[in-house]
Order: C-alpha cells, then structure tokens, then sequence
C-alpha cells in the first residue's frame, strides 16, 4: 500500500476524531480571522466617514469666531457654519447649520442629512431653527442688544446625500452629524452678515502665503475714509484686535487711538448727566491729553456748571468675566471746552453701537447693559433727538484703554494725519483676525487610522474562545494516539525510528487542519459580519454609531490563516510527539499498600491519576470558562461607590450644555436676573466653563484624536471641590491647583482626565498637546495633572485666565455645573431646562454622564461576557467529550469490578463519584478565581448581580450532575447487557 493510500485510510478508519480536529481549527482561525478583519473593517470604515464628511476638501479657510468677506480671492466653496437647535417633540436637537450657495436651496427652506431626518418626528411639517445672533458685533461685548439668540421657520426642501456631502463635518468624529442646509443669503440676512463666511472650502491645497496674497485688511472688515484731515481705520466689527493696532501704531508713527464707550454718568457740583457717549484718544487736534485731562463740549459743561481745570467725575461698566459688571470712576481735570458744533461735525467720533445709536429715543435702547430708564430726562431725549451719540466728553486713552479694552480688540478706530501719505497696513496679517488656514484631511485620516485598535481586542476578548478550541482539538488527538498505541509499537518494530513516525502521524493529521483552514477563512468573514452587525445595534455602545462595512482584507485573512495554522499544526505536532515518547511503566500510579483497606476514595484518586492528562485538560478548559465569565460579570460597576462618584463628578449634580453660549454670570444675582433664573436654590453652587471646540477625546469616539476640546475652569473653585488629582508632574504634596494657574516658558499646565490620557491620547503626565491659538500662534499645553475618572472625560482643563490668553474672544460659557442638595436636583434641572431654553440647553446628571462613559466599558464586558460564554460552551463541550470518552473506555474495567463483587449501583456510584469530580473542582475554582479578581470591588456588586451569580453556579452544577449521572447509567447498562 502507498504511503498516500495509507494516510487516507487513517483519516477515514479515524474520521470522527478529526471532524472533531478540524472543527476546533475552524473555530480559532474564524476567531482570529475574524478579530484581524473586524479591525481592519472598523479602521475601513472609519477612512470612508473621513471621506464622507470632508468630501474633496484639502484646505479649511476658517475665521474662528469672526467673519471675512465672500469675495477674497481664494477658490472654494463659501459657508456660514454656526451651532443651532431646533425643537422636536419636546426635545431640543443640536444642528450643525451650513449656510451654503450649493444644492438650489430656495429661501424659506432648508435641507437635512439622513442622520438629522432619521431622529426629527416630522420633517416635512417645517421646523423652527434657533441659532446664536451672532452678528458683526461680538455677542461677548458690554454693547449689544440684550438677544443673544434668533429664529427662522424653514420648510423641508429635501436631503443632501451622502455622496454629495451630506455628512459634512469638520470633527475627528465617528458619529454622524446632524447637518442642516440653509441658504446662505438668507443666514446672512438673519444674522445681519450680508456679503460675509466664516468658512471657505477648497479642493485645492492653500499654502498660508497663497491666504496671505489673497488677503487684504478689508477682506477682515477693516475700512478707510477719509476725516476731516485725517484718514481714519475702522472696523465693521466695531473693536480693531490689539494685535492690529499695536502693529498699526509702530507702521505708523503718531497714530492716534479712538475708543467709543457709553459712560453711566457724569458729575460735577452736585449736577449730573446720565448715560453719555464717551470717546477716548491719544491725542485731540494735535493736544496729547495726560491721563489725568478730559475736553468737555460746551453742551456738557453748561449742564455740568464746570469750567477748565474744574474735576469732573465719570463713571463706566467694566466687565472682565462673563459679563459681571463693575463700576468704575475716573476723575479728571477739564482741559478744554469745545463747541459741540465741533464733535457733531465728526461723525465717526464715536462707533455705531446696533440697539443703541440706531434707535430713534433713548427709551428704544436695546442693550444688553442694565441702563435706568428712570434716570433718563426729557433733556437727554432731546440731546438724542439732535446728536445721537455725539459723545459729551473726550478722554484720555492713557487713563481708560486698559479698561475699557475688551477681548475682540483694542480700538474702535485708528487716526492718521493725512498728510503724511498712505497709511502703512502692510504689517497685518490674516492671523490678527483669526483668519487660519487648516488641512484637516492628513489629521483626519491619521485619527481614523491610529483609532481604537479592535483588531487587538477582539482577539483579547476572544482569546478563551481560541484557547478553548485549541485545548478541544487536543482532546479527541489525545484520544486517537491512546487508541492508536498498538500501531505505534507496530510501527516501531518493523523498524520505524521514532521521527519518522511523528513524521507519518504529521502528514496524517496536517492536511485535516489545512483542509479546515479553507471554509476557516470564509467562517472568519462570517464572524467579522456578525460582529459589525452587532457593534452597530446591541454593543452599539462601544462604538456610539453604526453602519460598518464589511472589508475582507486578503492580507489580513492569510496572516490570520497563517497564524492560526501554524499555532494548529504546532500543537498537533508537541501532542504528536509526547504521545510517541517512550516512557517506563509507572507501576506507582496505581500502586496501594496492602495492609490498609483499598478504599473507594482511593480508588477513585488512583484512577484519575491514571488519566490524569485528560483531566487536568478538562479541568482547566472548565475552570478557565468559569473563572472568565463570572469574573466579567462581576466586574460590571454602578454607582454605588460613593467615594468614587464624589471623585468623577466633583460633587456637582448637573451637567448642563447650550448650544448658544451664555454670556452672564449665574453666580451672581445679576446675571441670574437677566437669566430668568432667580428661584435657583439659594445654596446652589454654580461652575460654568468656556470652551474651544476641538475633538473629542473620550472613548466615546473610534478616532485618536490629537488635540481635545480645551475647557476653561475656575481653578480655585475646582481646588474646593471634591475631584481628586490622581497624578501630576509637580512634586509630593505640590499644590497642584494652584500650580497650573500660571504658565512656564509659554507653556500652559492643563489637567486631564486619567481615561482620556491613557486610552483617548496614549500619552502620559508631562507630555505637550500643541495647538493653534485665536491669532494663529502655536502654543503648547503640557499634561500637567490627571484626574481621577470624571465629566470631563474627553477634554483637557485650563485655568479661565490663560485660556482667555488663548481664545480671547471666547467669553461665552457653554458648559454649566450645578451643585444643588439631592431634594432640589429635580427643581433645577427644570427650572434650568426651562429658563434656559431658547439657549437650547441640555440638563443631565453627572451620575448619568458617567453612566454614559461607563456605558462603552459596561459594553466591552458584555462583548467579553458574550465569547467567554462561547468559550465556556467549547469547555463544556471538551467535557462532554472526556467524559464519554473515558466512560466508553471502562468497559473493561467495569467488567473486573463485576467479577470482583461489585453490584451496579456500587459501580455506578463509584463511577460517578469519579466523573463530577474534576468537572465540579474546576466550577468551583473557577467561581473562586473570580471572586479573587474582583475582590477590591466586591461592595461594589449589586445584589442582583450575586442573585445571578449564585444561579448560574448552581444551574452549571445542576446540569453536570445530570449530564454525569445520565452517562454513567447508560455505560454500566451497556457493559453489563453487552
């Protein structure tokens, strides 16, 4: 016979023992197939959301918080994007809003992405979009109209496909956004920005010199007239950056400062006028004023009675944090009186000022200030009705620019002599008016790429699975070579050294498992199919989107297929050659004393070290399954650790989050006032945080993002709270609170949550995340301190005032805790949800919040809890087979104790005994090893949890003393009526 016909009468006379061979190597190459392509397809799909979302785009023309003119020379497409809200069945939806001239979108209407579609109720009912009035003049400056929001009714006119760019998001996110498609005309009307985009996006790489070619100062609003005989530099944003005027001043020497303010009052003898026009200046009519000087018309220094060298007391807001408002008084000497006529004759001698200048009376003034209409006279109607904000006094910009300097500029003008000739601009840059260029797609794609690695962990989670059919394959092989003993001795005394055996055995048994390894691959694709399904739907909390494409890498199927073959044919070969080893009888295994009774219970230990092999084997396969699976679900944690909810949430109760930021202060009686929010309870503690929008770092998002969203934070009032730093980069017992308030080397100190470090960035304390600042300058913020797990996973934490370093003209604050006794959380959360509503806030718990976060670790255990259990199947399933097997095998020895007096049930008894015992020892470990893995949680595990715990214990117990007891019976029976 040929050694070909020989190997294939082998596989047929032993084909249930490698059916069993060949299913186990099906199991672990479909596993490991499968977690690879499951890696591979979620890291495809996130590649495509990049696509989807940027579409060809290569360059982000962005102005941050400010607006450019649509018609710079730059090719792209232009946008106004800004943050919305639209209410849908009770709830308030964010939006991403895209003002755009693409996809014929007619006034009046608007059209949707799929995602936003999905979750409104009834699209084509129309809908009302509320989004931040964000006009030319900076919502975070004291001279606004007190509305900080407004409306639109837009109708549905149809969907924006994906293809077409439907997804369209800037966000090194996963998750699909909800876009809305408005017409951009129309926006800019709404907001009052006609002819105005904060947004540009190219196809074509810009390079910042191709920006800064295209770019003049009057693409930022800045405009130049003519005054007099002065040429004068304003802006149709009102404020002029610093960084502008400070450039303009030393391009031009003898510039003079103008700066346009609304005064509360001024006095003098007893005599007062109220709410007057102000401006300050360097210099007037070629007079430098000294910081302790002022010029009064003639019109206010008869109604004031003061005359020249007389102290005059002015009175003024300030406001250097989220509008709380201070008053502040100068007193100056009255260097001059000049003819009203004079000022009326400059009509840009003060700045227009919309809700105030453009109103008809003073009663009409629409600000966001808290002016006294009681203390406004018939006299000033009348001044208004004359000379509007023709201002009643000039002072000196030495005394008030610092103060009255906000964080969107400087100035409210910029003076020339006219005859020195062209004023100098050739200084500015688009930088000093936030105008950036971004490339977001290189970023982008290495995010998605470098994401969650779920390659790595689904083969983690299902490594007991692959063990488990590994240690199943070695159970019917081990089987098959104690069977085959007497061919091996035939083998060996025809001749056969013990290497060509193994060799012979090998080439029996390899092509099985390479046979395996072919429907292995297409079970692989079937595993990676079913697991993406359920990523998208029930452990969508991993993953918080769905929509996973199937992508079977060939490269990564036969590196599987290669590792899980060669791990296959390396245990056949080590099982192969230890069955073949020679070995001298162990006549000690089974050897007893004679002069003590040969009990039962020796018996059965002797006869278990006879096959203590497949024992162990089967205990361990068990015991594993066990210990892994009750392990996980004891690891599941609630908030019932009150020490470690006190850790994550500081002791705040509420998380709140607007989509229109909120400006006032709601720790002060004012701002709680001009918020509707004065039955707050009276011992509520409020922290409200600013926030530059970047990524987010959480492990809510697939992505590894490289710069989280930066909040700033009251470092003192987070010193009194009760989160905990876990780790810092500053020295035992450093004040480390106190040590990131200040900056080093133009390097600012952040802290950052222990979760977001670890598994969001991968970096660790004392590492640097480099940013672009509001001005285009490239800062640095080092991982200073790390929190224990809390909100503000996902983000990085920076001290308010060097945030405001930063992002000056980030004033509004977006994110709002609230600490309030248990009993009036529910009080709060409505009476916020309520007052706040046109901000289109968003009020949930900060247990909830950690509960979310906690939902994504929670889902990795079931997803550990659901191939464990499938493990646990393979171990029960080796059990079985040992079981059976080594019953089937006594038939020889039941026939002895027969012989020797035995009865059945002795027999039966006896056997039994013999069979539960490693199967309820492994049980019984494995439920041990588990309590020992959780044991510094166990306080932790709720009561249902043991509840569950305990039957599943028994029902396992249960069902192996069934299952023994049933083939015990049945084996005796057949031996002894065969």
């Amino acid at each position: 016979m040929k050694r070909t016909q020989l190997l294939r009468a082998n596989i047929a006379c032993y084909l249930r023992f490698y059916k069993l061979i060949a299913l186990a190597v099906l199991i672990a190459q479909a596993v490991v197939t499968g977690s690879l392509t499951v890696g591979a397809s979620v890291r495809a799909t996130l590649v495509k959301r990049v696509n989807e979302r940027l579409g060809r785009t290569e360059t982000v023309l962005f102005a941050g918080n400010s607006f450019f003119d649509d018609r710079i020379g730059l090719e792209g497409s232009r946008i106004l994007l800004g943050n919305g809200f639209i209410s849908d069945a009770g709830r308030l939806l964010p939006v991403m809003v895209w003002g755009t001239d693409e996809y014929d979108i007619p006034a009046g209407g608007a059209k949707m992405n799929e995602a936003l579609a999905a979750e409104l109720s009834s699209p084509a009912s129309g809908m009302v979009l509320r989004l931040p009035a964000t006009g030319l003049v900076p919502s975070g400056s004291l001279f606004v109209t007190g509305n900080y929001t407004t409306a639109i009714r837009l109708s549905d006119a149809g969907r924006v496909e994906v293809e077409r760019g439907g997804n369209l998001s800037l966000k090194n996110e996963q998750s699909i956004p909800r876009n809305l498609f408005v017409n951009r005309a129309e926006l800019a009307s709404l907001l009052g920005v006609a002819g105005k985009v904060n947004l540009i996006l190219s196809e074509k790489h810009l390079s910042a010199g191709d920006v800064a070619a295209a770019w003049t100062p009057a693409h930022s609003g800045l405009r130049e007239n003519r005054t007099g005989d002065c040429t004068e530099i304003s802006s149709d944003r009102i404020f002029i950056p610093y960084e502008a005027v400070e450039t303009l001043r030393a391009d031009n020497p003898g510039a003079n400062r103008l700066f346009s303010y609304l005064a509360n009052g001024m006095e003098h003898a007893g005599h007062r006028l109220s709410y007057a026009f102000a401006t300050a200046v360097d210099r007037y009519r070629g007079r430098t004023l000294a910081a302790d000087e002022l010029i009064l018309s003639d019109y206010t220094a008869a109604h004031l009675h003061a005359q020249v060298d007389d102290t005059v007391r002015l009175t003024y807001y300030t406001s250097a944090d989220l509008k709380t408002l201070h008053e502040d008084t100068i007193r100056a000497r009255v260097a001059a009186i000049v003819p009203l006529q004079e000022w009326l004759a400059d009509t840009t001698l003060s700045a227009d000022f919309p809700g105030l200048t453009d109103m008809e009376n003073c009663t009409g003034w629409d600000s966001d200030l808290p002016i006294d209409m009681s203390l406004v006279t018939r006299e000033d109607e009348d001044y208004w009705a004359k000379y509007r904000a023709t201002p009643k006094v000039i002072l000196s910009f030495q005394a008030v620019g610092d103060s009255w300097r906000n964080a969107y500029g400087s100035a409210t003008a910029v003076r020339f002599d006219a005859a020195r000739g062209r004023v100098e601009t050739d200084g500015l840059t688009p930088a000093m008016f936030g105008l950036q260029a971004l490339y977001p797609r290189e970023a982008a794609l290495k995010a998605a790429r470098n994401g969650v690695d779920f390659s790595s962990l689904f083969l983690s989670l299902g490594f007991f699975i692959i063990l488990s059919a590994f240690l199943l394959m070695l159970v019917p092989l081990s089987e098959m070579m104690y069977r085959r003993k007497d061919e091996i001795r035939l083998l060996a005394a025809l001749g056969y050294p013990r290497k060509r055996i193994l060799r012979l055995f090998l080439r029996e048994a390899a092509p099985v498992a390479l046979l395996a390894s072919l429907p292995g691959i297409a079970a692989g694709v079937c595993y990676t199919w079913l697991v993406l399904i359920l990523l998208g739907s029930l452990w969508k909390g991993a993953t918080h989107t769905g929509g996973f494409i199937l992508f079977p890498d060939v490269p990564v199927l036969l590196a599987g297929t290669i590792v899980s073959l060669g791990i296959a044919l390396l245990l056949l070969r080590i099982t192969i050659a230890r069955s073949l080893k020679q070995e001298s009888p162990r006549t000690q295994s089974l050897s007893f004393r004679w002069n003590r009774p040969f009990g039962r219970s020796k018996l059965i230990r002797a006869s278990l070290y006879a096959n203590r092999k497949r024992a162990l084997l089967s205990f361990f396969t068990l015991a594993a399954g066990v210990g892994i699976v009750f392990s996980v679900g004891l690891n599941r944690r609630g908030f019932t650790d009150s020490r470690q909810l006190l850790s994550g949430t500081g002791g705040y109760t509420l998380w709140c989050e607007s989509s229109v930021p909120i400006y006032h202060n709601i720790a002060t009686p004012q701002g709680r006032d001009r918020l509707a929010l004065t039955e707050l309870p009276e011992h509520a503690q409020v922290l409200q945080l600013l926030r530059y929008r970047a990524d987010d770092a959480s492990c809510l998002n697939l992505n590894r993002v490289s710069q989280p969203t930066v909040l700033g934070v009251d470092m003192e009032r987070l010193k009194s709270s009760d989160f905990k730093i876990r780790q810092s980069i500053y020295p035992d017992g450093a004040p480390v609170f106190d040590m990131v308030q200040s900056a080093v080397d133009s390097v600012y100190p952040v802290l950052i949550d222990g979760t977001t470090l670890a598994w969001g960035l991968m970096l660790k304390p004392g590492d640097t995340v480099y940013y672009e600042s509001g001005r285009g300058k490239r800062v640095g913020l080092r991982l200073a301190g790390v929190l224990d797990n809390s909100v503000f996973q996902g983000n990085v934490l920076l001290d308010k005032t060097l945030f405001s370093e930063l992002w000056g003209e980030i004033t509004g604050s977006e994110i709002i805790l609230f600490k309030v006794d248990g009993a009036g959380a529910d009080q709060t959360r409505q009476l916020v949800s309520q007052a706040l509503s046109e901000y289109g806030v968003s009020v949930t718990g900060t247990a909830g919040r950690l509960a979310e976060f906690n939902s994504v670790t929670d889902t990795y255990l079931s997803i550990f809890l659901t191939l464990g259990g499938i493990g646990l199947l393979l171990g029960v399933a080796g059990f079985i087979i040992v079981v059976r097997k080594d019953l089937v095998s006594r038939k020889k020895q039941i026939a002895l104790y027969r012989s020797l007096g035995f009865t059945r049930k002795r027999i039966a008894s006896l056997l039994f005994r013999e069979s539960v015992t490693v199967p309820l020892s492994a049980i019984l470990a494995g439920v041990a090893v588990s309590l020992a893995c959780v044991v510094s949680g166990l306080a932790n595990v709720g009561f249902r949890t043991w509840i569950t715990v305990g039957v599943l214990t028994l029902l396992l117990i249960g069902g192996v003393l069934v299952f023994v007891k049933q083939q015990v019976k049945k084996c005796v029976h057949d031996a002894c009526t065969g």
